[in-house]
């Protein structure tokens, strides 16, 4: 009997392989909703073209070397376009990777490995289902966990996976259908043609669209269990009564709304000169309902001597140098550093080995056996004084300028945005021409009357309700978190790069040391959160949206100058002799910016070019070395081929495997030059055979085969009887 995948029709099977392929597209549609990941696309031509070279059978050493440099290719455009080496790169991360592994740190494995491992997982998984699908043929294990995958994602995130489950179910319940007319089939041994096969598919699948459709429009009751999520919120934040949450630092920002109990635990006490904000971490990713990061694209970066690199402002800033003292209290249960925006030094009194968190700026030990928190720790930082008239000479950067300058998530907004707030944005910024004017006008109009600052009567957005949309239009009631994302979310739209920050403020001033500074004490009352914007060629800027809080940030009305203006200041001029100098420098400052762009960009699209060179060469080499490793093994194969094929025949049930056997001894042989004419019979081919090697096993052989397949005798007692003789004509060399 023929095996059940040579019996299937190629559209037969082009069916299940797209019908398949369409159920696993549905695992990952969520992954842009509510992970950090915003590259689904490539995984779903990973995994399209993967199914193909699948359902064409290209022999292993063809589908391996295009499936390897698909997704090579694919981790060069994500992860490794500015990197000289891009193989030396990959490999030395590798090899980090396999280091963290050995070692239990599982979290700190690089975003770059952890997507190679999700191709590969995708991989297996495509071979997974075409077992399920061609050889067993059935699908209902995956179906079942389909389902349940994307209802808890709907349950527990901000993925609406209402239109998903009708997909779902029609693609399942289709195939589902098919198999078992499949199986039925098989069963029965049947040939069944095309037009049988249609009068059991149609009916079905118009079934399955009419009670898709009903289901999908026919008016539903309400939940009849309450929502989980403010449940488990309850308990995982040790809220008080009636399931509030009290305010203070909390990782998960994916869902914001809902009143706060206040909460006067202290956080840590600092000390120091001037307040400031102390940043925590900062997200880019607004999902609609929260706010998700973007560490998954970039690696974290090793503290090394204490000296952090992020480069805060440029040297264009007026920066001052200031320290100070963080004491953390013994009981706080997170173990990020808190530190003012322009730290350059952070010393862990305890000698902690520490490492900045890629995007979110996440200040946390490399070490996996860290501490509670980190104690007690000194801060050296740049406080900035920026100059108003210096900002306000700053247009709209353009989008190739922020991705190439900061990143395109600092751009990102969700599709599901609501028209009306970028109208909004537009129509509060229009008459402004300058960026600070335009983040201005947008933080004035928070700070208007018709919004109230409020933690208890704030609402929670519905299921297909906006966070910004609902503050904007709807309620216009809220805290810090409403305030902040609003503006975030406003300023995207008009194309200005900004992210939301969180932390604590300065908190209430604790005593008055001899030496002159002050000690504030900070509580979780003081966690807060605030928008950061940037201006190019000059940094990030905090901005302060939420009404009853002021910017920490100095910003004065003083002239912009150079340095030597500014030593003529220093030496007695006047301030008439700085306005008089600056005219004549400022143009001939902004020809040189002019003409160095063009020059910037040509050289970094010449850097673009000739990375890309470089895998194309290597991927292009690494196919050469692979096909010609490939035409060894093909050319050898009459020596390596026996092995697999011994293999698979003890596998098989010995009612089949002398027919399969002797098929492949003739192959075998064809392929070590021994060809069987067409006018010739298996007698005569044995005969021949037999010549050559100097004795009759090739005959014997034959004669039971042909009592197996012409006299109808039992097949698995003459297998039994030939076994060893097949197996020592298959092995000669």
């Amino acid at each position: 009997m023929l095996h059940t995948h040579q019996r299937q029709s190629r559209f037969e099977l082009f069916l299940y392989y797209f019908v398949a392929f369409l159920l696993l597209w549905e695992w990952l549609r969520p992954l842009q909703d509510f992970t950090e990941t915003s590259h689904t696309s490539y995984f779903i031509i990973f995994i399209g073209l993967t199914c193909l070279f699948t359902f064409f059978r290209l022999k292993w050493y063809v589908s391996l070397p295009l499936g390897a440099g698909l997704m090579l290719l694919a981790l060069y455009f994500l992860f490794y376009q500015s990197e000289p080496s891009y193989p030396a790169a990959l490999f030395a991360d590798i090899k980090d990777n396999v280091t963290l592994m050995s070692m239990g740190m599982w979290s700190d494995m690089y975003p770059s490995f952890r997507t190679l491992l999700f191709y590969v997982l995708l991989w297996l998984l495509v071979y997974l289902l075409h077992y399920w699908v061609v050889y067993q043929q059935r699908i209902f294990f995956f179906l079942l966990m389909t389902i349940v995958y994307v209802t808890i994602l709907d349950t527990f995130t901000p993925y609406d996976a209402t239109y998903a489950i009708v997909r779902i179910m029609v693609f399942g319940f289709c195939l589902l259908g098919l198999l078992y007319f499949d199986r039925l089939r098989s069963a029965e041994d049947l040939r069944v043609s095309q037009k049988a096969r249609l009068k059991w598919f149609l009916p079905m699948l118009a079934l399955v669209l009419v009670s898709a459709s009903l289901g999908a429009t026919l008016p539903k009751s309400d939940p009849q269990w309450p929502d989980p999520v403010p449940f488990f919120k309850a308990v995982t934040n040790q809220d008080g009564a009636g399931g509030q949450n009290k305010v203070g630092y909390s990782a998960d920002d994916s869902s914001l709304g809902g009143p706060f109990s206040e909460d006067r635990t202290p956080v840590f006490k600092w000390s120091g000169k001037e307040p400031s904000y102390f940043r925590v971490e900062t997200k880019s990713v607004y999902t609609g309902k929260g706010w998700e990061d973007a560490s998954d694209e970039t690696k974290p970066i090793q503290l090394k001597e204490d000296l952090i690199q992020n480069r805060w402002f440029t040297e264009r800033v007026k920066t001052e140098v200031q320290e100070t003292r963080v004491d953390m209290e013994e009981d706080y249960r997170y173990n990020h550093a808190v530190y003012p925006i322009g730290t350059i030094e952070l010393t862990p009194m305890e000698n902690i080995p520490l490492q900045m968190m890629g995007k979110t700026e996440m200040i946390v030990p490399s070490i996996q056996n860290a501490p509670q928190n980190l104690g007690n720790y000194q801060v050296r930082f740049l406080s900035p004084t920026f100059i108003l008239e210096d900002l306000q000479k700053i247009t709209v950067p353009t989008r190739q300028q922020v991705n190439r300058e900061v990143g395109r998530e600092y751009l990102q907004l969700p599709s599901s945005l609501p028209e009306r707030v970028k109208t909004l944005a537009n129509s509060l910024t229009e008459t402004k021409d300058n960026l600070y004017d335009k983040a201005k006008a947008i933080e004035d109009y928070l700070g208007s009357a018709a919004f109230s600052y409020e933690t208890q009567h704030v609402a929670v957005p519905g299921r297909n309700q906006d966070y910004v949309d609902q503050f904007l239009f709807d309620t216009m009631i809220g805290y810090c978190d409403n305030f902040s994302t609003s503006m975030v979310v406003m300023l995207r739209s008009v194309g200005i790069p900004a992210r939301w920050v969180k932390g604590y403020t300065s908190g209430q001033l604790y005593e008055t040391q001899i030496k002159g500074d002050n000690v504030y004490e900070v509580t979780n009352n003081n966690a807060h959160s605030w928008v950061e914007v940037y201006f190019p060629n000059r940094g990030w800027v905090t901005f302060e949206p939420t009404k009853g809080f002021t910017n920490p940030e100095t910003f004065t009305n003083e002239s912009v100058s150079n340095d030597e203006s500014d030593d003529q200041n220093e030496e007695g001029q006047s301030e008439s002799r700085v306005s008089e100098d600056q005219p004549t420098e400022q143009p001939q400052q902004q020809e040189t910016e002019q003409a160095a762009e063009p020059k910037e960009q040509a050289a970094e699209a010449k850097r673009n070019m000739m990375n890309i060179g470089l895998v194309v060469a290597y991927s292009v080499g690494a196919v050469i070395l692979l096909l010609i490793m490939g035409w060894i093994l093909y050319l050898l194969r009459a020596r390596w081929m026996p092995i697999f094929i011994v293999r698979k025949v003890k596998r098989l049930p010995d009612e089949d495997a002398f027919f399969y056997a002797y098929a492949a001894l003739l192959k075998q042989l064809k392929r070590r030059g021994i060809k069987k004419k067409p006018s010739m019979t298996l007698r005569e081919f044995a005969t021949l055979i037999d010549g050559q090697n100097g004795d009759h096993h090739m005959s014997e052989l034959t004669q039971l085969y042909e009592r197996a397949l012409y006299r109808r005798e039992d097949a698995s007692a003459l297998w039994r009887q030939s076994a060893k003789l097949w197996e020592n004509l298959i092995n000669r060399r």
